[in-house]
């Protein structure tokens, strides 16, 4: 144990100077450190010569840590061997304009010294560098310490097949050009004609009058031939405006309007709002201890029969059973429990006719606080914890699908509650409800649970019944909402609701 912790103690100063990147080469480790610590599962080998200093309580192939640190190792080995002699290709800079929130498969490279020879990186990723025919662009900029080519130009250069396959991005992008002569310099500088009919028949698409007469009238000054053209071919734009304060923001409410049909092709109609309410929340209650046991043990925690009914019964006692300060188990039963009132009175509230989306903007905060209020009372967590987003990111286990960053929170959770007040379908607002609010992550933990609360509330606001997602369903949930997070496919995880409440 002394010589681990020695080696990590070096390897750690070597971290230090490079900001904490957790990418090590093997010149800057000693034999003597690489054996012991990738013996003790510290060091993890990402290629041959290039290692990943991990937890090594991480499961055998889990991909969180590498999914972590992708865009990191990618920043320092380019560093390594080709200083900032290089530039990541237009859709890949675009990617980090915008901040895509998934892990690509392959990213391409432009380096005078490139081989052209991919590079295979741990689960299924790649590095492809080439030498272009042209010297590097001059416009480039710095995004996670990796140079990319400024946001105009990779508008610019990015191939027109990029409006096809990811139209909500290039939506996104073009509408975060805050001047027309921040395009009009690159069109002109280096001769782009086609781009610029693309740029304009893109921006009239969008609606965008004052883009298209300043675009036109630009190159019009200087008798640039412009040959307009849509590169878009869905029927009409994701995004009605360029109002939104992020990309993350943005993407938010496109992705809302871009899988909404999906939701009402494949859910059933609502049974409308229940003439009786009491009688709905009576059976809401009586789906208490299953609920909670299976949405804590989807989230890992071994909840038994006797503790949910000690915390039903008002039985959760810490004088009595010093178990209950001290197990997660119990802290998140009990938590669960208040939590759960909490809904009911949510739910209550929707069903006597208050706005659903403006329901949950009042008191999503309250579900958070008493969902963590016993860890508050047993001091595992401190008491401002319970107050606002996370402040630090998180990834989700196996994912490569990244949560939003801290800073983009805010912006992002006004938009879905936007969403959930303008939306007019009960299926919509359940289904894009509880994805969107786990896509978006806002807390650093209680996400899934309060994801199914959100869930559960929109479904009453249609009369639709109180779900549970069962723990013998924990993967088909999970890789549904995986293949709606990573690969855009909403409609498994449409599908899969559906046959949770249909069970009921």
């Amino acid at each position: 144990m002394k010589d681990i912790g020695e080696a990590l103690a070096r390897v750690h100063e070597t971290i230090k100077k490079r900001d904490h990147i957790h990418v090590l080469h093997t010149s800057e480790l000693s034999r003597n450190d690489r054996e012991v610590l990738t013996k003790s599962g510290w060091l993890q080998e990402i290629i041959k010569g290039w290692y990943l200093l991990i937890r090594p309580d991480l499961r055998p192939g889990d991909s969180s840590g590498w999914y972590a640190t992708f865009w990191e190792f990618l920043y320092v080995y380019l560093s390594y061997f080709y200083e900032e002699e290089y530039c990541l290709s237009a859709e890949h800079s675009l990617d980090l304009h915008l901040g895509v929130t998934v892990v690509p498969k392959q990213v391409i490279v432009l380096a005078p010294k490139g081989r052209g020879v991919p590079l295979e990186l741990p689960f299924d990723t790649s590095l492809y560098i080439y030498a272009p025919k042209d010297s590097l662009p001059i416009e480039r900029e710095k995004i996670k310490n990796l140079q990319v080519m400024s946001l105009s130009l990779a508008l610019c250069k990015v191939s027109p097949s990029f409006f096809q396959t990811q139209p909500r991005e290039a939506e996104i992008a073009l509408q975060l050009i805050q001047s027309p002569d921040e395009l009009l310099r690159i069109l002109l500088q280096h001769n782009f004609v086609r781009a610029a009919g693309r740029l304009v028949g893109a921006y009239r698409f969008l609606g965008n009058k004052k883009m298209v007469d300043a675009l036109a009238k630009g190159l019009s000054l200087v008798n640039f031939t412009l040959h307009e053209s849509n590169p878009f071919i869905h029927p009409k734009p994701f995004i009605s405006s360029s109002s939104h304060k992020s990309p993350y923001a943005a993407r938010i409410y496109a992705l809302w309007q871009q899988h909404r049909q999906e939701v009402l092709d494949h859910f059933p109609k609502p049974p409308g709002l229940p003439r009786n309410s009491k009688n709905y929340l009576h059976k809401v209650e009586e789906q208490y201890s299953l609920d909670a046991y299976h949405s804590l043990s989807i989230e890992g925690y071994k909840v038994s029969e006797d503790l949910i009914k000690r915390v039903l019964n008002a039985e959760w006692d810490p004088d009595k059973h010093k178990q209950d300060l001290t197990l997660a188990d119990a802290l998140a039963a009990r938590g669960y429990y208040e939590a759960f009132l909490a809904v009911q009175a949510s739910l209550e509230k929707v069903l006597l006719g208050a706005s659903p989306g403006e329901t949950l903007e009042e008191d999503l905060s309250e579900w958070y606080q008493k969902l963590f209020a016993p860890c508050v009372a047993a001091k595992i967590v401190k008491p401002a914890e319970l107050f606002g987003y996370r402040r630090h990111q998180v990834y989700i286990r196996n994912s490569r699908h990244t949560p939003l960053p801290s800073n983009a929170l805010l912006d992002a959770m006004e938009i879905l509650f936007q969403c959930l007040k303008e939306e007019e379908h009960a299926s919509v607002r359940a289904v894009l409800g509880h994805f969107l609010f786990v896509y978006i992550h806002p807390y650093m933990d209680g996400n899934g649970r309060i994801g199914r609360f959100l869930m559960n509330l929109m479904l009453g606001s249609g009369g639709y019944p109180w779900t549970i997602v069962h723990l013998e369903n924990r993967e088909s949930y999970l890789n549904a909402i995986e293949a709606a997070s990573s690969e855009e496919n909403i409609i498994p995880f449409v599908k899969f609701l559906r046959s949770e409440m249909e069970k009921v």
